[in-house]
């Protein structure tokens, strides 16, 4: 009988923070090119999850 590795997909959200943009497109980009536009993760999880990347962006316009 074959064997057969499976992996989960996790998925989480990561607050990067706050931009001033003329866009929502403008300020993804600038939440990608900002220090904290990428994930990491503790040496415990680091275990268990290989690869953490963030995969896309929630852009929401602030109200005033």
């Amino acid at each position: 009988m074959p064997k057969y590795k499976v992996y989960g997909v996790v998925t989480g959200t990561k607050y990067i923070g706050e931009f001033e943009a003329n866009n929502k497109e403008e300020a993804e980009q600038m939440a990608w090119d900002s220090e904290n536009g990428d994930v990491s993760i503790c040496w415990h999880c680091s275990k268990e999850i290989d690869e953490p990347q963030i995969e896309k962006m929630i852009v929401e316009k602030e109200e005033d």
